[in-house]
């Protein structure tokens, strides 16, 4: 019965439907290339090959620190679409500030991370102190940091000559070929770090309260304005770890080094089950999202389908895995719901024995 109990247990989890997924979609790109790209040769199978998972694992660090941010804006209710042109905008400004401005490494990162968080603080106050959508007041942003973008870089990149590389080109060698780099760790720490916090603080059942409804929460004593404010204040600093982290690992500031990110963080957190109307959610579900979206692109790109088909069978799997996400998630409430249904002859049983 302990068995059974548990297995109910694990597909009661809303984290369920998408590690399945997750899981299906390792197996089929294995076949796949096995028998009909490598023709039954599976020492060929380059999915498997400990290079190729660290080059996986290193290309989702950077879309899963700024989807762990975007994770406590969804849940609290909220969206923030400038993600991406942030994060270009933090870029340029670290290498402008090394190359132009010879600033040292440390002074510079330290003040780009303030103003990230400053920048963030400022569109959440307006987000906090009004009515109107984030998905407006974000918008504006994200023209608002594309513009500062051009004007330090008009258009070109800004090398750095090798300095400040220590955060992205930093690797910790499990084997000859599986090397994990410093951007994969920092992830799986916020990972953790943010899961435990959601799941056993205080802070994390505000934010839960805060999306799930407002009103309740300022009932419930919630600061919800300033709640909401130190939230995006949180994600701005997440945007900074990762706009670093990619800076230094590409060792240049490119404009477009965020072009479309958002689109990526977005879909990574609602795949991993993050309600876009807010109140439902975790961190864990989002990490199996980034992972599972970095292996479409990978698996695509190993079995060598076109980079214009790519992006119709990516939009078709999110979309996939969204539905099977709301299907399970439906099942399951009716489920509770049943679980939960009181006996409609308990009180009449109860009336004949008394």
């Amino acid at each position: 019965m302990k068995f059974k109990e548990r297995v109910k247990t694990l597909f009661k989890s809303d984290n369920t439907p998408i590690f399945l997924v997750f899981v299906g979609m390792l197996i089929v790109v294995v076949l796949v290339e096995w028998i009909f790209i490598r023709h039954g040769d599976f020492s060929r199978v380059a999915f498997l090959r400990p290079m190729n998972v660290s080059n996986v694992l290193m290309q989702v660090a950077i879309t899963g620190m700024l989807a762990v941010g975007m994770t406590l804006i969804m849940i609290s209710g909220g969206i923030d679409l400038s993600v991406g042109q942030m994060m270009s905008f933090i870029g340029v400004l670290m290498a402008w500030l090394i190359r132009m401005q010879e600033w040292n490494e440390i002074a510079a990162m330290f003040f780009v991370i303030i103003a990230a968080i400053l920048f963030q603080l400022l569109m959440g106050f307006i987000i906090s102190r009004t009515t109107l959508e984030p998905f407006i007041i974000s918008l504006g942003f994200m023209s608002i940091y594309r513009g500062f973008t051009y004007l330090i870089t008009r258009g070109r990149e800004i090398t750095t000559y090798g300095r400040f590389d220590f955060l992205g080109q930093t690797y910790i060698d499990i084997t000859s070929q599986l090397r994990i780099g410093m951007p994969v760790v920092m992830l799986v720490a916020m990972t953790v770090i943010i899961g435990l916090v959601l799941k056993y603080t205080k802070f994390g059942r505000r934010v839960y309260a805060v999306g799930g409804n407002e009103s309740a929460a300022f009932l419930a004593g919630i600061d919800v304005k300033n709640f909401k404010l130190l939230l995006y204040g949180i994600n701005g600093l997440f945007i900074a770890i990762a706009s670093l982290s990619l800076m230094s690992r590409l060792g240049v500031g490119n404009p477009l080094m965020g072009e479309g990110r958002e689109i990526e963080v977005i879909a990574a957190v609602v795949v991993g089950g993050t309600a876009l109307s807010g109140g439902k959610g975790n961190i864990w579900g989002t990490f199996i999202g980034v992972l599972v979206l970095g292996i479409i692109s990978n698996a695509l790109n190993i079995l060598g389908v076109s980079p214009h088909w790519q992006y119709v069978l990516r939009g078709a799997l999110i979309v996939g895995a969204v539905l099977i996400g709301y299907v399970s998630s439906q099942g399951v409430g009716m489920m509770r719901k049943k679980s939960k249904a009181p006996d409609p002859f308990a009180d009449k049983q109860s009336d004949a024995k008394q």
